[in-house]
Protein backbone atom coordinates (compact mmCIF):
# COMPACT_ATOMS: atom_id res chain seq x y z
CA UNK A 1 0.00 0.00 0.00
CA UNK A 2 1.40 3.41 -0.91
CA UNK A 3 2.09 6.05 1.73
CA UNK A 4 -0.47 8.79 1.19
CA UNK A 5 0.42 10.80 4.27
CA UNK A 6 1.76 13.65 2.14
CA UNK A 7 -1.55 13.76 0.29
CA UNK A 8 -3.76 13.37 3.32
CA UNK A 9 -2.03 15.57 5.85
CA UNK A 10 -1.06 18.67 3.94
CA UNK A 11 -2.61 20.77 6.70
CA UNK A 12 -2.69 20.19 10.45
CA UNK A 13 -2.67 16.64 11.87
CA UNK A 14 -6.05 14.89 11.98
CA UNK A 15 -7.45 12.15 14.15
CA UNK A 16 -10.60 10.08 14.52
CA UNK A 17 -13.32 10.79 11.96
CA UNK A 18 -11.31 13.70 10.61
CA UNK A 19 -8.66 11.23 9.41
CA UNK A 20 -11.02 9.64 6.89
CA UNK A 21 -9.95 9.94 3.26
CA UNK A 22 -13.56 10.97 2.65
CA UNK A 23 -12.97 14.19 4.58
CA UNK A 24 -10.13 15.22 2.28
CA UNK A 25 -12.04 14.12 -0.82
CA UNK A 26 -15.07 16.20 0.12
CA UNK A 27 -12.96 19.24 0.95
CA UNK A 28 -11.21 19.01 -2.41
CA UNK A 29 -14.45 18.45 -4.31
CA UNK A 30 -16.20 21.42 -2.70
CA UNK A 31 -13.23 23.69 -3.40
CA UNK A 32 -13.17 22.59 -7.05
CA UNK A 33 -16.91 23.24 -7.32
CA UNK A 34 -16.42 26.79 -6.06
CA UNK A 35 -18.19 26.25 -2.74
CA UNK A 36 -17.39 26.46 0.95
CA UNK A 37 -17.61 23.70 3.54
CA UNK A 38 -18.18 23.66 7.29
CA UNK A 39 -17.77 20.47 9.33
CA UNK A 40 -19.98 19.58 12.30
CA UNK A 41 -20.22 16.61 14.69
CA UNK A 42 -16.52 15.74 14.52
CA UNK A 43 -16.44 15.61 10.72
CA UNK A 44 -19.53 13.40 10.39
CA UNK A 45 -21.86 16.14 9.14
CA UNK A 46 -20.83 18.50 6.34
CA UNK A 47 -22.57 21.75 5.42
CA UNK A 48 -21.78 22.83 1.86
CA UNK A 49 -22.65 26.24 0.44
CA UNK A 50 -22.31 27.58 -3.06
CA UNK A 51 -23.77 31.00 -3.82
CA UNK A 52 -27.26 30.85 -2.30
CA UNK A 53 -27.51 27.03 -2.40
CA UNK A 54 -26.88 24.75 0.57
CA UNK A 55 -26.42 20.97 0.84
CA UNK A 56 -25.90 18.70 3.85
CA UNK A 57 -23.89 15.47 3.76
CA UNK A 58 -24.30 13.03 6.64
CA UNK A 59 -21.76 10.25 7.00
CA UNK A 60 -21.43 9.05 3.40
CA UNK A 61 -24.97 10.02 2.36
CA UNK A 62 -25.45 12.83 -0.15
CA UNK A 63 -28.70 14.80 -0.57
CA UNK A 64 -29.42 13.46 -4.05
CA UNK A 65 -31.53 10.39 -3.20
CA UNK A 66 -35.16 10.35 -2.15
CA UNK A 67 -35.23 9.60 1.58
CA UNK A 68 -37.64 6.66 1.22
CA UNK A 69 -35.61 5.19 -1.65
CA UNK A 70 -32.46 5.44 0.49
CA UNK A 71 -34.16 3.69 3.42
CA UNK A 72 -35.40 0.88 1.18
CA UNK A 73 -31.94 0.45 -0.36
CA UNK A 74 -30.35 0.06 3.06
CA UNK A 75 -32.97 -2.53 4.09
CA UNK A 76 -31.74 -5.82 2.60
CA UNK A 77 -35.09 -7.61 2.60
CA UNK A 78 -37.07 -4.62 1.32
CA UNK A 79 -34.62 -3.82 -1.48
CA UNK A 80 -34.51 -7.46 -2.55
CA UNK A 81 -38.31 -7.54 -2.67
CA UNK A 82 -38.52 -4.42 -4.83
CA UNK A 83 -35.77 -5.56 -7.19
CA UNK A 84 -37.28 -9.01 -7.66
CA UNK A 85 -40.68 -7.43 -8.36
CA UNK A 86 -39.00 -5.32 -11.05
CA UNK A 87 -37.34 -8.36 -12.61
CA UNK A 88 -33.79 -7.45 -11.54
CA UNK A 89 -31.45 -10.42 -11.19
CA UNK A 90 -30.63 -10.33 -7.50
CA UNK A 91 -30.05 -12.49 -4.46
CA UNK A 92 -33.39 -13.15 -2.71
CA UNK A 93 -33.24 -11.94 0.89
CA UNK A 94 -35.99 -12.41 3.45
CA UNK A 95 -36.86 -10.60 6.66
CA UNK A 96 -36.67 -12.41 10.00
CA UNK A 97 -37.58 -10.57 13.19
CA UNK A 98 -36.64 -12.73 16.19
CA UNK A 99 -39.26 -11.17 18.50
CA UNK A 100 -42.03 -10.93 15.88
CA UNK A 101 -44.79 -13.53 15.71
CA UNK A 102 -45.64 -12.55 12.15
CA UNK A 103 -42.58 -14.19 10.55
CA UNK A 104 -43.65 -16.28 7.60
CA UNK A 105 -43.34 -20.04 8.22
CA UNK A 106 -40.07 -21.45 6.89
CA UNK A 107 -39.17 -25.09 6.38
CA UNK A 108 -35.54 -24.79 7.45
CA UNK A 109 -34.78 -28.39 6.52
CA UNK A 110 -35.47 -27.35 2.94
CA UNK A 111 -33.92 -23.85 3.02
CA UNK A 112 -30.67 -24.63 4.86
CA UNK A 113 -27.83 -23.86 4.32
CA UNK A 114 -28.37 -20.09 4.43
CA UNK A 115 -26.57 -16.85 5.15
CA UNK A 116 -27.88 -14.91 8.15
CA UNK A 117 -27.03 -11.24 8.68
CA UNK A 118 -28.36 -7.95 10.09
CA UNK A 119 -31.10 -6.55 7.86
CA UNK A 120 -29.49 -3.12 7.88
CA UNK A 121 -26.06 -2.49 6.37
CA UNK A 122 -23.24 -4.12 8.34
CA UNK A 123 -20.10 -4.04 6.20
CA UNK A 124 -19.81 -7.81 6.51
CA UNK A 125 -19.96 -7.77 10.30
CA UNK A 126 -22.19 -10.42 11.91
CA UNK A 127 -22.71 -12.18 8.57
CA UNK A 128 -22.80 -15.94 9.15
CA UNK A 129 -23.13 -19.15 7.18
CA UNK A 130 -25.70 -21.44 8.79
CA UNK A 131 -25.92 -25.13 7.94
CA UNK A 132 -27.96 -26.72 10.74
CA UNK A 133 -31.06 -25.86 12.74
CA UNK A 134 -28.95 -25.90 15.90
CA UNK A 135 -26.59 -23.29 14.47
CA UNK A 136 -29.57 -21.22 13.37
CA UNK A 137 -31.16 -21.30 16.82
CA UNK A 138 -27.91 -20.26 18.52
CA UNK A 139 -27.20 -17.44 16.07
CA UNK A 140 -30.72 -16.02 16.19
CA UNK A 141 -30.50 -16.00 19.98
CA UNK A 142 -27.17 -14.17 19.88
CA UNK A 143 -27.91 -11.69 17.07
CA UNK A 144 -31.35 -10.80 18.45
CA UNK A 145 -29.61 -9.15 21.38
CA UNK A 146 -28.01 -6.64 18.98
CA UNK A 147 -30.43 -6.36 16.06
CA UNK A 148 -34.20 -6.02 15.85
CA UNK A 149 -34.33 -7.38 12.31
CA UNK A 150 -32.28 -9.99 10.48
CA UNK A 151 -32.17 -11.05 6.84
CA UNK A 152 -31.53 -14.51 5.46
CA UNK A 153 -30.72 -15.71 1.98
CA UNK A 154 -29.65 -18.93 0.25
CA UNK A 155 -25.99 -19.84 0.69
CA UNK A 156 -24.51 -19.67 -2.81
CA UNK A 157 -21.07 -20.48 -4.15
CA UNK A 158 -19.93 -16.95 -4.97
CA UNK A 159 -17.12 -16.79 -7.52
CA UNK A 160 -16.48 -13.04 -7.58
CA UNK A 161 -17.84 -9.94 -5.90
CA UNK A 162 -17.76 -6.48 -7.48
CA UNK A 163 -18.72 -3.04 -6.32
CA UNK A 164 -20.19 -0.63 -8.88
CA UNK A 165 -20.67 3.06 -8.11
CA UNK A 166 -23.33 4.80 -10.18
CA UNK A 167 -24.67 8.33 -10.42
CA UNK A 168 -27.66 9.15 -12.61
CA UNK A 169 -27.15 5.97 -14.62
CA UNK A 170 -23.43 6.49 -15.24
CA UNK A 171 -20.90 3.96 -13.97
CA UNK A 172 -18.30 6.07 -12.14
CA UNK A 173 -16.20 3.23 -10.75
CA UNK A 174 -16.19 -0.56 -10.62
CA UNK A 175 -13.82 -2.85 -8.79
CA UNK A 176 -13.53 -6.49 -7.80
CA UNK A 177 -13.03 -7.50 -4.18
CA UNK A 178 -10.22 -10.05 -4.32
CA UNK A 179 -9.66 -12.36 -1.37
CA UNK A 180 -5.95 -13.12 -0.76
CA UNK A 181 -4.81 -16.55 -2.03
CA UNK A 182 -5.12 -19.18 0.66
CA UNK A 183 -7.35 -17.00 2.82
CA UNK A 184 -9.82 -18.87 5.01
CA UNK A 185 -12.09 -15.80 5.07
CA UNK A 186 -15.15 -16.47 2.93
CA UNK A 187 -16.48 -12.91 2.94
CA UNK A 188 -15.32 -10.50 0.22
CA UNK A 189 -15.36 -7.32 2.29
CA UNK A 190 -12.27 -5.09 2.22
CA UNK A 191 -12.74 -4.84 5.99
CA UNK A 192 -11.87 -8.55 6.23
CA UNK A 193 -8.78 -8.50 4.06
CA UNK A 194 -10.01 -8.47 0.47
CA UNK A 195 -8.07 -6.22 -1.91
CA UNK A 196 -9.77 -3.91 -4.46
CA UNK A 197 -8.90 -4.54 -8.09
CA UNK A 198 -10.18 -1.81 -10.43
CA UNK A 199 -12.24 -3.32 -13.24
CA UNK A 200 -10.70 -2.53 -16.63
CA UNK A 201 -12.35 -5.18 -18.80
CA UNK A 202 -14.94 -3.36 -20.99
CA UNK A 203 -17.31 -6.32 -21.21
CA UNK A 204 -17.38 -6.86 -17.45
CA UNK A 205 -17.81 -3.13 -16.83
CA UNK A 206 -20.69 -3.09 -19.31
CA UNK A 207 -22.47 -5.94 -17.54
CA UNK A 208 -21.93 -4.34 -14.13
CA UNK A 209 -23.23 -1.01 -15.41
CA UNK A 210 -26.33 -2.55 -16.98
CA UNK A 211 -27.27 -4.56 -13.90
CA UNK A 212 -26.39 -1.68 -11.60
CA UNK A 213 -28.65 0.67 -13.55
CA UNK A 214 -31.51 -1.84 -13.36
CA UNK A 215 -31.13 -2.02 -9.58
CA UNK A 216 -30.92 1.77 -9.22
CA UNK A 217 -33.96 2.30 -11.43
CA UNK A 218 -35.99 -0.27 -9.47
CA UNK A 219 -35.13 1.47 -6.19
CA UNK A 220 -35.48 5.02 -7.59
CA UNK A 221 -31.92 5.91 -6.61
CA UNK A 222 -29.59 8.45 -8.20
CA UNK A 223 -26.33 7.79 -6.34
CA UNK A 224 -25.37 4.52 -4.67
CA UNK A 225 -23.03 1.54 -4.67
CA UNK A 226 -24.31 -1.76 -6.03
CA UNK A 227 -22.57 -4.93 -4.86
CA UNK A 228 -22.78 -7.60 -7.55
CA UNK A 229 -21.69 -11.24 -7.34
CA UNK A 230 -21.13 -13.91 -9.96
CA UNK A 231 -22.58 -17.36 -9.36
CA UNK A 232 -22.08 -20.06 -11.99
CA UNK A 233 -21.12 -17.34 -14.45
CA UNK A 234 -24.29 -15.30 -13.88
CA UNK A 235 -24.41 -11.82 -12.36
CA UNK A 236 -26.65 -11.12 -9.33
CA UNK A 237 -27.13 -8.00 -7.24
CA UNK A 238 -26.11 -8.80 -3.69
CA UNK A 239 -27.11 -5.51 -2.08
CA UNK A 240 -27.32 -1.76 -2.62
CA UNK A 241 -25.98 0.98 -0.35
CA UNK A 242 -27.27 4.54 -0.54
CA UNK A 243 -24.31 5.78 1.49
CA UNK A 244 -21.27 5.69 -0.80
CA UNK A 245 -18.21 4.75 1.24
CA UNK A 246 -14.91 4.31 -0.62
CA UNK A 247 -12.79 4.75 2.47
CA UNK A 248 -10.88 1.46 2.34
CA UNK A 249 -10.74 1.48 -1.45
CA UNK A 250 -9.14 4.93 -1.37
CA UNK A 251 -6.34 3.76 0.92
CA UNK A 252 -4.95 1.20 -1.56
CA UNK A 253 -2.73 3.60 -3.48
CA UNK A 254 -2.55 6.95 -5.22
CA UNK A 255 -4.63 5.84 -8.22
CA UNK A 256 -7.36 4.53 -5.93
CA UNK A 257 -7.24 7.81 -4.04
CA UNK A 258 -7.63 9.72 -7.30
CA UNK A 259 -10.55 7.55 -8.49
CA UNK A 260 -12.38 7.89 -5.16
CA UNK A 261 -11.89 11.65 -5.26
CA UNK A 262 -13.34 11.77 -8.76
CA UNK A 263 -16.47 9.94 -7.59
CA UNK A 264 -17.03 12.40 -4.75
CA UNK A 265 -16.38 15.32 -7.07
CA UNK A 266 -19.26 14.16 -9.26
CA UNK A 267 -21.45 13.68 -6.17
CA UNK A 268 -20.82 17.22 -4.97
CA UNK A 269 -21.67 18.62 -8.41
CA UNK A 270 -24.92 16.63 -8.37
CA UNK A 271 -25.94 18.37 -5.14
CA UNK A 272 -26.37 21.71 -6.91
CA UNK A 273 -28.53 22.75 -9.88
Amino acid sequence: MNDLSSVMHADSPRSGLADRHFVRHLENAVAEAGGTLAWHADHWLAEIRRDTDRALVLGYAFPVNNVVAAKIADDKAASSTIMRAAGVSCLPQYLWRPAWRGNRPVDWLVELPIVLKPNAESGGRDVHRVRTEGELEDLVSTLSQRYRALAWSPLLDVENEFRAVLLDGELLLAYRKVRPPGSREWRHNLHFGAVPEVCTDPLTSERLAALGRSAMDALSLRFATVDIVTVEGGFLVLEVNSGVSLERFSRYGEENYRLAGKVYGEAVRACFP
